[in-house]
C-alpha cells in the first residue's frame, strides 16, 4: 500500500492500472480458497493444502520484483493471492479440528492475530523498505518470509483433519428397488459457492464480507489521501496503518473472549444445552451498531475537513476495532453452521467477503471523488447498519436456518 504511488510512477501505469492489481490481488484471494476448502473436505486433509499454495506464494513473491511493466506485476499479485486465500482460509477448519465449540471464539480471534498482523506490520515495513531499496524489496522480502514460513509449517504443523461422527445409516440413500447405497460424492471446486444459497450462510457472509470489503477500501484510498493532503512519504504512510492493526488485533481478542463466555453462560442457562446463535455475544452487536460506523464517521470528516491527521488514523484504527469483534464472532458461528461443512461455509463466506472488496476497493476513489471523504464515511457507516440488521435475523431465526441448511446438505 505505501509503495502504490512509486509504483504507478516507475512503471509509467495509470492509477487505476495499479489499484486493479489490489483489486485482483483481493479478488483471488476470494477464488483460491474455494478450491482448497473443497479438496480438503473432499480429500480430508490439510497439510499438504498449507504447504502447497503457501509455495505457490513464495514464487509469486519472487518473481514479482523483477516486474519492468503492470503486466507481469499484476500477474504475480494474483498468483500471490492463490498462494495466500488457499493457505489462509484453512486456518479456520484448523481450529474447528482442535477445539471444542467453547472455545473456538477465543481461539478464532488468536487464529485472526495471524491475519491481522499483516496490517500492523506490513505497511511500515513495506513503506521503509520502498523508500530505501525501491517497491521490488517488498516482493522478495515476502518471498524470504514465505520461505520460513514453508519451513515452519512443514516441521511444526501435523494434520489435524477430524472427522465428524455420522450415523451411518443417514448416509445411505435408496435405490430404486429399495435397497440402501451409499451416494457417490463428485468433486466440484465450486461446490462451496453454492452454501451461499442458504440464509443462514449468506446472511451472516453478507455482513462479515460488507464490513471487510469497506475496511479494505479505507485501506485502497489512504496512500493517496496521506500522501496528497498530508504531504507524507511512503514509510510514514506506511506508520500510519499501525494504529488500525492495533484495533484488529485488540478487537478479535476480546471480541473472541467475549463470544466464548457468551456460549458458556447461555449454555449453562439453557440446562447444557448449546445454541450456536448465543455465540453472537452483545460486545458483537455494539462493535457493528456504534463502533463501526463511528470510526467511518471519524475517517471521512476527518479527511474531508483536513482535521489533524489524528483523527483519520484514529477512526480507522476504531473501525477496526469493532470489525475484528464482528469477524470473529461471525467466523466462530460459519464454522460451525452446517455439521461437516466448516471448511467450505467458511470459504463461502471469504468468496463474498474478497468479492464485495474487489468490487468496493475498485469505486472507493472514484466514488470519494465524486461526493467527498466525508459523505463516503456516512456511506460507509449506513451499509454497515443495514448489513448488520440483516445479520440481526441470523440471531433471531439462525436455530431454523441452520436444521434447514442441515437437512438440505445431507
Amino acid at each position: 500500500f505505501p509503495s502504490l504511488v512509486q509504483i504507478t510512477k516507475d512503471l509509467n501505469a495509470s492509477t487505476t492500472t495499479i489499484n486493479s492489481s489490489v483489486s485482483l490481488f483481493i479478488l483471488f484471494m476470494g477464488i483460491s480458497p474455494l478450491l482448497t476448502s473443497t479438496l480438503s473436505d473432499h480429500f480430508k486433509f490439510r497439510r499438504v493444502l498449507y504447504l502447497t499454495f503457501t509455495f505457490i506464494f513464495f514464487l509469486a513473491s519472487f518473481g514479482g520484483g523483477f516486474s519492468k511493466s503492470a503486466g507481469p506485476l499484476i500477474a504475480a499479485r494474483v498468483f500471490q493471492a492463490i498462494g495466500s486465500g488457499g493457505a489462509s482460509i484453512l486456518g479456520a477448519g484448523t481450529v474447528a479440528d482442535i477445539y471444542i465449540p467453547t472455545e473456538q471464539g477465543t481461539s478464532m480471534g488468536l487464529m485472526f492475530l495471524g491475519q491481522f498482523l499483516g496490517p500492523v506490520l506490513g505497511p511500515p515495513i513495506g513503506g521503509l523498505l520502498a523508500e530505501a531499496f525501491g517497491w521490488q524489496s517488498t516482493f522478495f522480502f515476502m518471498a524470504i518470509v514465505s520461505a520460513v514460513v514453508i519451513l515452519e509449517l512443514f516441521f511444526l504443523l501435523p494434520e489435524t483433519f477430524r472427522l465428524e461422527p455420522v450415523d451411518p445409516l443417514s448416509v445411505l440413500e435408496a435405490k430404486g428397488d429399495g435397497e440402501l447405497v451409499a451416494p457417490k460424492k463428485r468433486f466440484n471446486p465450486f461446490q462451496a459457492v453454492l452454501l451461499l444459497r442458504h440464509p443462514v450462510i449468506f446472511l451472516a457472509s453478507l455482513e462479515t464480507g460488507m464490513i471487510f470489503a469497506l475496511m479494505f477500501s479505507i485501506e485502497t484510498i489512504a496512500p493517496l489521501l496521506f500522501g496528497k493532503f498530508y504531504n507524507l512519504t511512503e514509510s510514514e504512510t506506511g506508520f500510519t496503518y499501525i494504529a488500525a492493526g492495533v484495533g484488529s488485533v485488540v478487537g478479535a481478542v476480546i471480541g473472541g473472549r467475549l463470544s466464548d463466555i457468551s456460549l458458556m453462560n447461555a449454555k449453562a442457562k439453557n440446562g447444557g444445552e448449546l445454541v450456536l446463535e448465543d455465540r453472537l455475544s452483545l460486545n458483537m452487536w455494539i462493535a457493528g451498531f456504534f463502533t463501526v460506523p463511528l470510526g467511518s464517521l471519524l475517517f471521512g470528516w476527518g479527511a474531508e475537513k483536513h482535521l489533524h491527521i489524528a483523527a483519520a488514523i484514529a477512526g480507522f484504527g476504531i473501525y477496526n476495532f469493532g470489525m475484528s469483534q464482528v469477524l470473529s464472532a461471525g467466523a466462530a458461528y460459519l464454522v460451525n453452521a452446517i455439521p461437516g461443512q466448516g471448511s467450505s461455509a467458511t470459504a463461502a463466506a471469504n468468496f463474498l467477503r474478497m468479492l464485495l472488496a474487489c468490487v468496493i476497493s475498485l469505486l472507493a476513489q472514484i466514488i470519494v471523488d465524486h461526493i467527498g471523504y466525508g459523505y463516503y464515511g456516512v456511506f460507509l457507516a449506513a451499509v454497515n447498519i443495514i448489513c448488520m440488521g440483516l445479520f440481526y435475523l441470523v440471531k433471531v431465526n439462525g436455530a431454523k436456518m441452520r436444521a434447514d441448511a442441515t437437512c438440505k446438505e445431507q
